[in-house]
């Protein structure tokens, strides 16, 4: 049994100096911590993600009409609401409701409300808002969220350098938003890293960009925990659902406030965060699956019916 026992430790150590071979080198260039960029950021987007009210454009336009204008009543809007005219051309929502939902968005602005209170218009598993192109004339477009998050990515800001550097594959990524569309059955759904960009952030500063490239190419090759916008670190959930994974990832410990790494911290403390955070996201991934089942749209497609 002793013999045994040492043929085991023997074997855990090779193993454990063959896993960090393979993650990260010890630094040969050391660069100053560049995180509070992407913290801020980050925590904008964060911050913003809440309960935001959805409509599905493709109801009736009568009720579609009824709908838009209670919800303008509802933000204080007085006097007659008229949101048929003027008649707007055909765009990503079809005829009418483009009418409708456009009208609507340009009356929103009377409210002296924030834009991003008024509804998001659905379609197609697809979400729509009014851009305001000009505040002061009042002017704007109705976009996509997808061609919004698509363009936050091309940006320079903190956030999209970010997930640019941890989506290995860059062609790839540009399906993130085509990728694993949400059902129709009425909810709205949030699209959700797995492996959140601020996280991750935290767990290669203080690396310099080969290193930090290793770690992510190390996450997704032997852990099929991919980053970035990588299509496979994409699952659509609920608004309600996202909600409780987040708060089931802060009491599991899974909280980027306490990923606190620079050029200083050691090789082995580091690798040790990366084992136990595998584990982790592992028992996160099997909430994941718990929540969703209970859909009934998802719970058809497991059993086949």
């Amino acid at each position: 049994m002793q013999q045994l026992a040492k043929h085991f430790a023997k074997g855990q150590r090779a193993k454990a100096k063959a896993v960090a071979k393979s993650i990260v080198p010890e630094p040969e260039v050391v660069l100053k911590p560049t995180v509070n960029p992407v913290d801020q950021a980050v925590d904008t987007h964060l911050n913003g993600m809440r309960a935001r009210g959805t409509i599905d454009v493709s109801m009736p336009l009568l009720e579609l009409t009824s709908r838009l204008t209670k919800d303008l009543q509802d933000a204080g809007l007085e006097g007659p609401i008229t949101l048929a005219t003027p008649v707007r051309k055909k765009g990503k929502l079809g005829k009418g409701p483009q009418t409708l939902y456009r009208n609507y968005q340009q009356e929103w602005q009377k409210t002296g409300r924030p834009q991003d209170e008024s509804l998001y218009a659905e379609l197609d598993g697809e979400r729509f808002f009014g851009d305001v192109k000009d505040k002061a004339e009042g002017r704007l477009a109705i976009r996509s969220v997808s061609d919004k998050l698509n363009e936050s990515i091309k940006g320079t800001d903190s956030r999209g350098i970010a997930i640019l550097e941890q989506s290995e594959d860059k062609e790839l990524m540009k399906k993130w938003n085509s990728y694993l569309k949400p059902p129709k059955d009425g909810e709205t759904y949030e699209a959700h890293h797995l492996n959140m960009i601020k996280l991750i952030s935290r767990m290669v500063n203080g690396l310099n960009l080969n290193q930090r490239t290793a770690v992510y190419r190390h996450l997704g090759r032997r852990y099929g925990l991919y980053t970035g916008n990588d299509p496979r670190n994409k699952v659509n959930l609920t608004f309600s659902i996202h909600k409780k994974v987040h708060r089931k990832m802060e009491r599991i410990g899974l909280q980027y406030q306490n990923v606190i790494f620079d050029e200083k911290t050691p090789l082995k403390k580091r690798i040790k965060f990366i084992q136990d955070y595998v584990k982790k996201m592992d028992e996160i991934q099997q909430f994941i699956y718990k929540e969703m089942s209970t859909r009934p749209s998802v719970a058809a497609k497991l059993t086949g019916n």
